[in-house]
């Protein structure tokens, strides 16, 4: 499949004050009728899995020259399947929201339902031909995941997955730990959640949205302590980037992290919603201090 691209040569969001965070580069994609709708994301090396919110996979292969994003390649859009091996093709089971590692596999976070499946892989070739398998939630307050959705998930370093509820304005966020079935409950206000990831030593990227109607919509990525998410109390943290639509920022659903010579490459994806008035976006950027920080909302803590 070609994909069209548009180079973004600059960002014009802010950044950390301390400049711990560099643009690394950006694309405006779009493709064949279809593609778009993207929101959970990984990213090994320069390959790159999506999930889309009309039941399909995007594997694809990021294109770096000089440590910069200038392309994709080899893209190819999949059909996911559902848990009896049939190709999705209806919203409420293709709805999917976010995607993360997983023993064996990857797991996807299916908004409508509040469903989390497991696909079999091997890093992120994923199995296409295989039914997904339903990973068991045993929590009394699932419901709550029922009625909002999980948005976004993040597989921790031992193991543990970190779902997260997308909070209405003035809400609040939750979020199930598994194993162990604990609740978080975290007011945002304006913000919502959108994607998360682990970085080495637990911490998380949180991505965060902000709409207020027709163009003014902002985006940010905040940096959470690993000892505030086994607390599961208040998931707070340092921005790290802060963006509104001037800066070449769309519907950011997705994020991926990963450590490559001891830097830490930030990947952002946009959810276009297949509209004509929205884009897809992929943006990088690197953070230059590695070292997982504590908590940042305790007192005394370096931020």
């Amino acid at each position: 499949m070609d994909l069209r691209v548009r180079i973004i040569e600059r960002f014009r969001g802010s950044v950390d004050p301390a400049d711990r965070l560099a643009f690394r580069g950006g694309l405006v994609l779009s493709g064949p009728r279809g593609f778009g709708g993207l929101s959970g994301l990984l990213v090994e090396g320069t390959d790159l899995l999506a999930v889309s919110d009309v039941g399909q996979w995007l594997a694809a292969r990021m294109v770096i020259e000089d440590g910069r994003l200038v392309g994709v390649a080899d893209a190819r859009l999949i059909p996911r399947r559902d848990v009896n091996g049939r190709e999705i093709t209806q919203k409420r089971p293709g709805d999917a929201e976010a995607l993360a590692r997983a023993p064996g596999g990857v797991v996807v976070a299916v908004e409508q339902g509040a469903d989390l499946l497991h696909y079999p892989s091997d890093g992120l070739e994923v199995d296409w031909a295989a039914p997904a398998r339903r990973v068991p939630i045993d929590h009394p307050l699932r419901i709550s995941a029922r009625r909002n959705g999980f948005e976004a998930l993040a597989s921790l370093p031992d193991g543990a997955l970190l779902a997260l509820t997308e909070n209405a304005r003035g809400g609040v966020v939750e979020g199930f730990l598994l194993p162990g079935g604990h609740l978080a409950a975290d007011p945002r206000g304006e913000w919502a959640v959108t994607g998360a990831d682990a970085l080495p030593g637990g911490d998380i990227v949180l991505l965060e949205r902000r709409f207020r109607g027709g163009m003014d919509i902002a985006m940010r990525v905040r940096r959470i302590g690993s000892d505030a998410i086994r607390a599961i109390r208040r998931l707070d943290g340092p921005v790290l980037l802060e963006a509104g639509f001037s800066a070449e920022i769309d519907n950011m659903e997705g994020i991926a992290a990963e450590v490559i010579d001891g830097r830490i490459l930030l990947t952002l994806v946009s959810d276009d919603n297949l509209s004509f008035w929205q884009r897809t976006l992929l943006l990088r950027f690197e953070i230059s201090d590695p070292v997982p920080r504590a908590n940042p909302a305790r007192s005394g803590a370096r931020s």
